[in-house]
């Protein structure tokens, strides 16, 4: 691509203006995929996230919408085939051998009788056919662009890819881009030679076990960081171009669900991420695990609308348990995100396939209008938080279960945390010691894997503070700003602005048999008021889900719910 002086503008463009709105608000509606204006309206939506290429009608339906057009980098085939049908060939990923490779979740797809196979990003010609396609949506009318599959190449690195001409010139270039001692410790004396390909041919075949994989490579590391760089540099000429064809700055999001590794590699060059998000659907009971997605984003200045997995859809499908979805649209609005109106639904196993959920607009709708109808209950609150959370990007790479697992353990022990995430030579992001010095008490677990400019900014501004290594020295060194009693699990995440706060309550007390959560009664918070920012002279009331709002006495920082369905929020204004 040409890099013309107007490109360079609409890229600076791009990055000076990337914190100047939030592409999102807390109380916004997304919808994945596009829907009638009827079903728009019975949701109150806001947000088309996921809209494919807009036409006329469509843009109608949703007129009053933020409509997001959407280009996909591997759910495309069929497309990038009718346009290229000659040569497709040269844009496609290649695994060790030179073998064209299939995206997994796309197997039962083809088209014209050829797989649905994986393309690489930095191969021209397939990078020309995206440019296109974000040209064309822009210009068909969208709003603002969303990314599918925003990795390109890099996504498909647990694979083994790609090992395709281009990419492999493109590492002797990031070789030659090292200083001469990281050349030396990855003992590479002649980065403008040096074939990665016939260096991983050569490995395995030395390993007469035949047990050896791409990704046991000791520069396999290296490659990966060098992917990563390149699917980042991709979206951010993407990104650059859509502002250009617009004549103005474009949002931009991404589906890049935070619990996967490496999604994180390009969030400078995205606004938002859309994105698809484990739940656990088949243990019927609701997880803690999204908390760590949200937390994640919420350390980047992103907001994220998440959705399920497609395996979770299949199961929500198949059972009929539409109780746990409601759930999780409640945990992520409760814990300052969002969840996408599940009205049109991907699921996927490997024994159906691809196939799709209609969710019950009756059971769901009324969620969404409750956040709607109380949009000054999520909008500009943030996070109160018991204790941060010190996390390594290249920690998290290395073990993201033990990660998830530890937030999700402070979660499930009502204990509000942030996420302060210091980067790598994936993620550009450093720590600051004012995020550090708001904290009282940091979880520091793995101090060895900062960066050293991190680990001397930890160093300098700790010194005041409680400092824990895990989850029981996490519960005993901390007093949350609220604490639940209560006869079943419940859910505590407080939230405020200044002179005000919400605290959340959700009910974690599902019954797979009967698709719903048991009431509660006498849920009693004991809420330290100072840590909330809030008066002790506050109005305090009680909001649910699915009742009226009333007025409750707080005694020496102690309310008592009057009883708990799904969902509600304790309101602490100031009096009038």
């Amino acid at each position: 691509m040409k890099r013309t002086g107007y490109y360079y503008a609409a890229l600076f463009l791009q990055v000076a203006l990337s914190s100047t709105a939030a592409a999102l608000e807390k109380s916004d509606v997304v919808f994945m995929y596009q829907a009638d204006a009827r079903t728009y309206s019975e949701y109150g939506a806001t947000v088309v996230a996921w809209g494919g290429t807009p036409r006329p009608e469509t843009l109608e339906a949703a007129k009053g919408l933020k409509f997001f057009g959407s280009v996909g980098m591997v759910t495309e085939f069929s497309r990038y085939y009718e346009r290229l049908p000659t040569n497709y060939t040269e844009g496609l990923c290649r695994d060790i051998d030179g073998q064209p490779v299939k995206v997994p979740w796309l197997t039962d797809h083809q088209h014209r009788g050829i797989p649905y196979w994986w393309c690489c990003s930095q191969q021209p010609i397939f990078r020309q056919y995206l440019r296109e396609r974000v040209e064309e949506t822009i210009k068909a009318g969208a709003h603002g662009l969303h990314i599918d599959d925003h990795l390109g190449t890099a996504g498909g690195l647990w694979l083994g890819i790609c090992f395709c001409d281009r990419c492999v010139e493109g590492f002797k270039e990031h070789l030659k881009s090292l200083p001469p001692q990281r050349l030396e410790e990855l003992r590479v004396e002649s980065p403008g030679d040096f074939n990665f390909r016939e260096q991983m041919r050569q490995w395995i075949k030395a390993d007469k076990t035949g047990q050896r994989k791409p990704q046991q490579h000791p520069l396999w590391p290296e490659w990966t960081v060098y992917q990563y760089h390149a699917a980042a540099s991709f979206m951010e000429e993407l990104h650059a171009l859509a502002n250009q064809v617009a004549g103005q700055r474009v949002p931009m999001g991404a589906n890049a669900g935070l619990l996967w590794t490496g999604h994180l590699s390009d969030y400078k060059a995205i606004d938002l991420f859309s994105a698809e998000t484990d739940h656990h659907a088949s243990a019927r009971r609701f997880s803690d695990l999204p908390v760590f997605a949200y937390r994640l984003a919420e350390a980047v200045g992103r907001p994220y609308a998440a959705t399920a997995s497609g395996g979770d859809w299949a199961f929500v499908k198949e059972n009929n348990a539409h109780g746990l979805v409601r759930g999780w649209i409640a945990l992520a609005y409760a814990s300052g995100q969002l969840f996408m109106a599940p009205h049109r639904q991907w699921c996927y196993t490997p024994e159906k396939g691809t196939h799709w959920y209609n969710g019950p607009t009756e059971l769901y709708a009324p969620l969404y209008k409750f956040v709607r109808e109380h949009s000054d209950l999520f909008d500009g609150y943030e996070t109160v938080s018991d204790l941060a959370v010190v996390l390594p990007h290249r920690a998290y790479m290395r073990a993201p279960n033990r990660w998830q697992d530890l937030c999700a353990k402070l979660a499930a022990a009502n204990l509000s945390f942030r996420i302060l995430l210091a980067g790598d030579d994936i993620v550009d992001l450093r720590l600051k010691a004012e995020d550090i010095q708001r904290e009282k008490v940091l979880l520091v677990v793995d101090r060895s894997a900062l960066l050293d400019t991190d680990r001397k900014v930890l160093e300098a501004h700790s010194k005041d503070k409680v400092l824990v290594a895990d989850v029981n020295q996490a519960t005993s060194a901390v007093q949350p700003a609220v604490r639940a009693e209560s006869p079943a699990p419940v859910r505590v995440l407080p939230r405020a602005r200044s002179g005000q706060a919400v605290i959340h309550v959700l009910n974690y007390d599902y019954d797979a048999a009967s698709d719903s959560v048991r009431e509660m009664s006498s849920v009693r918070l004991t809420i330290d008021l100072g840590r909330l920012g809030v008066s002790p002279q506050c109005a305090v009331s009680w909001v649910p889900f699915g009742g009226r709002e009333e007025p409750l006495k707080i005694d020496n920082g102690r309310v008592v719910l009057p009883k708990l369905d799904l969902w509600g929020m304790l309101v602490l204004k100031p009096k009038t």
